[in-house]
């Protein structure tokens, strides 16, 4: 480990014990994606936490969604600086906590959003500390939006990521670090659909004939989506809802269904709708009819400038004895798209390595988190003259 830094790490009083302490009160301030408000409470927390160590922050609201929090410090040209990028929302509900506590097991660390992707965003803190003491002043933005898991559909958040990330030489994106030492420098992008579909109400019994039902053409459509997986390359379509009927002796005359589309290429997305406008316009059930909604889109992560930016972080990695690392390109969506959308190196999964996101295993390694803090503030300062 560069000595520099462990006996800025040392002067600062970064210890496993402190770092858990914030850790866990990130955790308990809880944030459900689809619940501005609670967003909001952790908004503030980590916004206290930026200002106290000497940031100017800022912060976009949005009328029902969580916000996007901006913090800066440093000075010069932003084309010297960095981003360090995150988000502040999780997928459980509030209450999930009270069944599901933040507590910690050996070296796992457990909580709703512990790994994705609070852990991540308590290490900006500690790098920000650590970044300070050893006197560096170039510019750091943070970007922590607070509706990227549910794919930023009811706010301008994208397009205010790309927008503030514009211009710096480089990203680190905080989000869940991958058990095997990967650092994801690409993902597929996100496409949410809903299929709507109508017919006609009759007694499954006395008027059978003369209904027209909702089900079944709705199961016509699911299997020539199912067929698209085999025309498309490195795109899957699946079907992750389906709803339909309120009794069992009616005629349904209401089905819907809900898709995930994932894709490598943001330009095969017109395409995209127009095999699912043909299939839902040509129905088979007669009578029958049907309506494409496009819930979300959310852009695949692809950077020309990422190989080279990943070469030297593996290069700082392993001079600070954490190990060869691996590229990796992941079906996961997230905001470094939009990073990347503003045509600089971004590198994702750069937050504490765990697994089994999204669940309630979900559980973070306690001693990733200071390797992390020590990869990226490294990185950082190695990053002076160097172009990627």
């Amino acid at each position: 480990m560069n000595k520099k830094i462990s006996d800025a790490i040392i002067d600062c009083g970064i210890t496993d014990r402190v770092i858990i302490e914030t850790w866990k009160q990130l955790v308990e301030i809880e944030s459900y994606t689809h619940n501005a408000k609670s967003v909001h409470k952790v908004c503030r927390f980590i916004q206290d936490q930026l200002e106290g160590l000497g940031l100017k922050t800022k912060v976009y609201e949005f009328k029902n969604a969580g916000p996007l929090l901006i913090g800066e410090y440093g000075e010069g040209d932003k084309s010297e600086g960095i981003i360090l990028a995150g988000h502040m929302d999780t997928v459980f509900k509030d209450g999930f906590i009270m069944d599901h506590p933040f507590k910690v097991e050996g070296n796992k660390v457990f909580g709703p959003g512990v790994l994705d992707m609070k852990g991540g965003i308590n290490l900006i803190f500690y790098i920000l500390k650590i970044l300070k003491k050893l006197g560096y002043r170039k510019p750091v933005k943070i970007v922590i939006s607070g509706d990227e898991e549910n794919g930023h559909v009811k706010s301008d958040c994208g397009n205010l990521i790309e927008a503030e990330s514009r211009g710096y030489k480089a990203a680190f994106n905080m989000e869940t670090g991958l058990i095997d030492n990967g650092i994801t420098i690409a993902r597929k992008g996100r496409m949410g659909c809903t299929i709507k579909t109508r017919g006609l109400s009759a007694h499954a019994g006395t008027n059978f004939h003369d209904g027209i039902s909702a089900i079944f053409e709705i199961a016509n459509i699911i299997i020539k989506i199912q067929k698209l997986n085999d025309q498309y390359e490195n795109t899957t379509f699946s079907v992750g809802i389906v709803k339909g009927g309120n009794i069992v002796n009616a005629v349904p005359d209401y089905a819907e269904i809900q898709l995930d589309i994932r894709f490598v290429d943001d330009d095969i997305t017109e395409k995209i709708k127009q095999d699912l406008n043909r299939i839902v316009q040509s129905n088979t059930i007669e009578g029958a009819t049907s309506e494409l909604l496009i819930d979300s889109i959310f852009p695949a992560f692809v950077s020309k400038h990422n190989k080279k930016f990943y070469e030297f972080l593996n290069s700082v990695s392993i001079q600070n004895g954490f190990g060869k690392t691996n590229p990796v390109s992941l079906g996961g969506a997230s905001d470094a798209a939009y990073i990347a959308k503003a045509e600089l190196p971004c590198l994702c999964s750069m937050g504490v390595k765990g697994q089994w996101n999204h669940t309630d295993r979900e559980y973070a390694l306690l001693d990733s988190a200071m390797e992390r803090i020590v990869l990226v503030v490294d990185s950082v300062l190695e990053l002076e003259n160097k172009n990627f």
